[in-house]
């Protein structure tokens, strides 16, 4: 369950707070002022976030080695005009829509 708590509530009720944390599976977040500052969760959930992480950036290194590859016998030029149309036509349809 997530659940929103201040930095002094956090800090008188630490250990109540990590507990509920490491065994129940809750994340806090942390404010200060109103305004979120942290966000406290399970060191389970912290290393899904960074397998996550390291999947997508592995992910977007291959899209971006394949392209590169695809594009290797191109003139810059004719990759700028491409995406420069490829922009174009998106903005437009977005114009479009909106």
């Amino acid at each position: 369950m997530r659940k929103t708590i201040s930095a002094m509530e956090a800090r008188h009720n630490f250990g109540q707070v990590m507990n509920e944390v490491s065994l129940r599976g809750d994340e806090y977040v942390i404010e200060r002022a109103g305004k979120p500052l942290v966000v406290m969760i399970s060191v389970d959930k912290y290393k899904q976030l960074q397998q996550a992480q390291e999947e997508a950036r592995n992910a977007f290194f291959q899209v971006v080695d394949k392209t590169h590859e695809r594009n290797k016998d191109l003139k810059p030029q004719v990759i700028e005009q491409e995406v420069d149309d490829a922009v174009r036509a998106i903005r437009a349809a977005r114009q479009r829509k909106g």
